[in-house]
C-alpha cells in the first residue's frame, strides 16, 4: 500500500460543493476533443502558499480524473497525461478504451471554462481504501460538510459533518476505513461544502491506496 497526500486545500463556497480532491477549469475546455488538450486550473490549493498550484498538488501524470460540469451535466472519465506545475496546467491525453469507430477520445462531452461555479470541475478519480479528511484549526464557529453529490447540501447527500475549532485547538477529522482486500472508495465521489462563514477554510485530505 501507499499514501497519497495533497496539502491544505481551501473550501471555496458555503452554497456550492466542490470535489474533495479536485479543482475547476478556468481555461482550455470546450467541445468534445479527439486530441490532447491543455487545461488551466483554479486556485483550490491556495492555502498551501509558496506558489504551489492546483495542478502540482492534485494530479500526477497517469492519473485517471473525472470531469463534471458545474450543473451536474457532462460527467465523464478523462486521463491526465502530463502536469505543468509552474503554469498550473494539466494535459488530458487520449483514453485507452472507448471512443467511436475505434478512436480513443480525450473528451466525449462539452464542458465549460470559467470561475468557480462556472468552470467544469475536474476531480481525481482513483480508488482508495482509507480516507482521512482533517479540517485546519483557526476556523471556529460553524460546520463543514462532506457528501457524495455535486448537489449535496448541509442536510442532503451528506455523509459527515465536521465542527470547526479555534486557532491552537485540536482539529476534527473524518476517518473512513475499510478492509484492505479491495478498494471501496472512489475519490471523485466525495465532495465538500463550507458552513456559514467558512468559504476559505482549509482542509487536508489523504488516502491509503493499494
Amino acid at each position: 500500500m501507499a499514501f497519497r497526500s495533497f496539502g491544505v486545500l481551501q473550501i471555496q463556497s458555503t452554497t456550492r460543493p466542490q470535489p474533495l480532491v479536485g479543482s475547476y477549469i478556468t481555461a482550455g475546455i470546450g467541445a468534445p476533443a479527439g486530441s490532447p488538450i491543455t487545461l488551466t486550473l483554479g486556485t483550490v490549493a491556495a492555502g498551501i502558499g509558496g506558489g504551489v498550484t492546483d495542478a502540482q498538488v492534485l494530479f500526477q501524470p497517469g492519473d485517471p480524473a473525472w470531469i463534471i460540469n458545474a450543473d451536474g451535466s457532462g460527467a465523464e472519465p478523462v486521463f491526465v497525461s502530463s502536469v505543468n506545475a509552474a503554469a498550473n496546467q494539466i494535459t488530458l491525453g487520449n483514453q485507452t478504451t472507448g471512443g467511436v469507430a475505434g478512436n480513443n477520445p480525450v473528451t466525449t462531452k462539452s464542458h465549460t471554462s470559467g470561475v468557480f461555479g462556472t468552470g467544469s470541475f475536474i476531480a481525481l478519480n482513483i480508488d482508495v481504501n482509507n480516507t482521512l479528511v482533517m479540517l485546519e484549526d483557526g476556523t471556529g464557529g460553524t460546520w463543514s460538510y462532506i457528501g457524495v453529490s455535486y448537489a449535496m447540501t448541509a442536510t442532503y447527500r451528506r455523509i459527515f459533518k465536521l465542527p470547526k475549532v479555534g486557532s491552537g485547538s485540536n482539529p476534527y477529522y473524518w476517518d473512513a476505513s475499510e478492509a484492505f482486500g479491495g478498494n471501496p472508495f472512489r475519490v471523485s465521489e466525495l465532495w465538500i461544502l463550507g458552513g456559514a462563514g467558512n468559504s476559505s477554510d482549509g482542509y487536508t485530505p489523504s488516502f491509503c491506496v493499494l
